[in-house]
C-alpha cells in the first residue's frame, strides 16, 4: 500500500529534477546557441565602467557619461536623436536618472543629430558635431 507521504515526496523530487533540467537547458541556450559565452568571457575581466560601456555600446556610453557630468542635480531632459522604446533610449533614461524625461524640459539632448538650436535653446556643451546638449534661454 503507498502512503500518501510517499506521493508527494515523489512529486516533490520530480518537480525539482524537472526544475534543474529546465534551468541547464535555458543556460546551455543562452551560454551557448546564443554565443553568450564571448559576453561573458569579455565582461568578466572589465571594471563596473567597462562593463557599462561593452552593454551600452562605447559611443552611446560616453556621451551618456558626459551628459550625466554636464547636468545639475534635477534638471529635466528631452532625449531626441534615440527612437521611442528602443533598448537605447531606455539605457539612456536609465543612465541619466535621477534626472527626469519630459516634453519641453530645461534641457534637449541631441544624440547623432547634426547640430541645430532650436528657437528659445542655446548650446551648453558639446562633445562633437552631432553629439551635445541644449539649454533653454532664461526668460527676462
Amino acid at each position: 500500500m503507498i502512503r500518501k507521504n510517499s506521493i508527494s515526496h515523489a512529486v516533490l523530487v520530480i518537480a525539482f529534477v524537472a526544475w534543474i533540467a529546465l534551468w541547464l537547458m535555458f543556460t546551455a541556450r543562452e551560454l551557448f546557441f546564443k554565443n553568450g559565452l564571448k559576453d561573458y568571457k569579455v565582461l568578466i575581466h572589465r571594471p563596473l565602467e567597462g562593463k557599462r560601456s561593452y552593454v551600452t555600446g562605447d559611443r552611446l556610453y560616453e556621451f551618456l557619461d558626459f551628459c550625466n557630468n554636464q547636468l545639475s542635480g534635477r534638471d529635466t531632459y528631452e532625449l531626441i536623436g534615440l527612437e521611442d522604446g528602443s533598448i537605447e533610449k531606455r539605457r539612456a533614461v536609465y543612465y541619466l536618472y535621477p534626472n527626469l524625461e519630459k516634453t519641453g524640459a530645461d534641457n534637449l539632448i541631441i544624440y547623432d543629430v547634426p547640430f541645430s538650436a532650436p528657437k528659445g535653446y542655446k548650446r551648453a556643451a558639446v562633445l562633437d558635431e552631432t553629439r551635445y546638449i541644449l539649454r533653454k534661454k532664461k526668460e527676462r
